[in-house]
């Protein structure tokens, strides 16, 4: 038996198949009890699921910047209780004589002003997350300014992990038949002439 040396390098040492990874499954409540959540809890379970939500954008694209911008948000909420409460202190402490009209309005301003700031921050850092690369997702500047993490839900729902690995794995047909080696072809047998 003899070897041929007729093939091309590419065909004669075929390469390993390239490995995809899988993303992981997203947060799959329901839109609707994300969009209830929120409104019972005053606006509260919005901005923690928007956090859990960038968490998983973080697991999934090793992209932490979105993660980053949604905990700073959930922190700065916890932060404007402590706020309020030094504003309710103060109140108090006015209705006993003393002037602090111009810090009560202060820190009545900073959580109202540095909250919507920080929510712009973490919605629009997420939304641009979830258009990269290898989630894809299209999303809506205007539904991303007014609803958020319930926005983001809604697509996240039905987002199917599986297919987009099956997606990453179908090659196009041009590209197999440009490169499909020539077809081998034997000659008949002839037999030899006296």
């Amino acid at each position: 038996m003899s070897l041929s040396y007729n093939y091309p390098p590419q065909y004669a040492y075929p390469s390993a198949p390239p490995v995809y990874r899988a993303l992981p499954a997203p947060p799959r409540l329901h839109w609707g009890w994300v969009l209830a959540l929120t409104i019972l809890t005053l606006g509260i379970f919005g901005v923690i699921w928007m956090a859990v939500q960038a968490y998983w954008v973080k697991k999934a694209t090793k992209n932490g910047k979105a993660f980053a911008w949604a905990l700073t948000y959930v922190v700065f909420l916890g932060l404007s209780v402590f706020i309020g409460m030094a504003e309710g202190a103060l109140s108090v402490l006015a209705k006993s004589g003393q002037d602090f009209t111009s810090e009560i309005a202060l820190l009545h301003l900073i959580p109202r002003l540095g909250g919507f700031v920080l929510y712009l921050f973490s919605a629009f850092t997420l939304k641009g997350a979830l258009e990269a690369e290898p989630i894809d997702i299209p999303l809506s500047g205007v539904m991303t300014f007014f609803f958020g993490a319930t926005y983001f839900q809604y697509h996240l729902f039905d987002y199917n992990v599986e297919g987009r690995v099956a997606e990453q794995l179908n090659v196009p047909t041009e590209s197999v038949v440009a490169n499909v080696p020539p077809p081998v072809v034997s000659a008949p047998e002839v037999p030899p002439q006296e």
